[in-house]
């Protein structure tokens, strides 16, 4: 287990560690990457076109058709937890993923009732000094404002109160699509679809694990907890393998310390 990210953040660690495997091994599949943002490896079964993004706080892979990280993982230390409110939430073009969304893509989202949001939040990582990161475009989502008012805030407000009583945690986030719903639509250049919903599942330094299923429709006064969900569920939702090195499905037993009994 890796030791709590503020050390490894305020030292300026590089996080991407590449291990060769066996020299038989062809060259697509000689390397490994273990990413330290990550508990028990980074999600597999994204798309195989998205873009791997590894930065001092956070691990993202960007689907440049979606325009949205489809898995967001990071780790939120005490140390790292800060007071945001004089930082600047300018929105940064990414050099290193396509077909972000821009800030001009929010200009007329007061009308379909979406914001700019973010997957990773300033607060938890404004005591380092790379908090500007978040500011990055691929880590931005069109999000409602009743869920980002609600629930979503509920839950970061809870997990950076877990963490400042009982230690570090793990976070892995990212969009959830519903096949059978009617597209939801932002006003950009290139028409492109907007998340139903956002899934979340937080990790302790012990494996102990809350799942999280937050509909874009969700009312503002929905408490986080009344959308617990298991990973089996968000899994067969996105496709993905959230923690592709457990050996034993994880516990749910870190919901009541999120509040949730």
């Amino acid at each position: 287990m890796a030791a709590p990210g503020a050390a490894r953040l305020l030292n300026g660690f590089f996080l991407l560690l590449i291990t060769l495997t066996a020299g038989f091994a062809p060259p697509t599949a000689a390397q490994v990457y273990q990413i330290q943002h990550c508990y028990l490896g980074c999600p597999t079964g994204a798309d195989a076109n998205n873009h791997l993004l590894v930065r001092s706080i956070y691990a993202l892979s960007y689907n440049s058709e979606l325009k949205t990280a489809e898995w967001v993982a990071y780790e939120v230390d005490a140390g790292a937890i800060g007071i945001a409110s004089s930082l600047s939430r300018r929105p940064m073009a990414d050099d290193y993923a396509i077909e972000t969304l821009t800030s001009a893509d929010f200009m007329t989202s007061d009308s379909t009732g979406y914001i700019r949001a973010q997957y990773v939040p300033l607060v938890s990582f404004a005591a380092t000094p790379y908090w500007d990161e978040v500011n990055y475009l691929s880590n931005a989502v069109a999000r409602t404002n009743s869920l980002s008012q609600g629930a979503w805030y509920g839950l970061d407000w809870a997990i950076r109160n877990l963490v400042n009583r009982e230690g570090a945690v793990f976070v892995v986030t990212g969009p959830t699509f519903n096949s059978e719903a009617e597209p939801r639509l932002l006003n950009t250049a290139r028409a492109h679809r907007v998340p139903d919903g956002f899934y979340k599942v937080v990790v302790d330094q012990e494996g102990r694990a809350a799942a999280f299923l937050l509909g874009q429709d969700t009312p503002v006064h929905v408490h986080h907890c009344e959308l617990v969900t298991s990973i089996e569920e968000i899994e067969a939702l996105t496709s993905l393998d959230l923690f592709p090195g457990a050996k034993t499905p994880l516990s749910l037993s870190l919901q009541s310390s999120l509040g949730c009994n």
